[in-house]
């Protein structure tokens, strides 16, 4: 049993990890996918209430999207990335909170 709930609080660090690179802005480009946001998307819609998930995913959505598209030093910019990002960051969530069981 022990290492059961070691494995899953080592699990959860790697989540918290994750949604705080997304909220410091220090979520590298590569990781800057689809796969990344559903890990944050899920923890939100764990572990904060729906309104609350909601303000934090879209304040810091916006807040990486214009670290990454304005990049310093020249640094190639996925905008084909971001736009396949832009069309359903919102939907990554809304799956998530639906998911969410009661």
């Amino acid at each position: 049993m022990a290492d059961m709930q070691t494995a899953t609080a080592e699990h959860r660090s790697w989540q918290w990890e994750l949604v705080l690179q997304y909220e410091d802005g220090s979520l590298p480009a590569s990781t800057w996918h689809e796969a990344t946001l559903t890990v944050v998307t899920q923890w939100y819609a764990r572990n904060l209430p729906e309104a609350q998930a909601k303000a934090r995913y879209e304040q810091y959505y916006h807040r990486n999207r214009r670290r990454l598209t304005n990049r310093l030093s020249g640094a190639s910019v996925d905008t084909a990335g971001l736009e396949a990002l832009d069309a359903i960051w919102e939907s990554l969530l809304v799956r998530a909170l639906g998911a969410k069981t009661p």
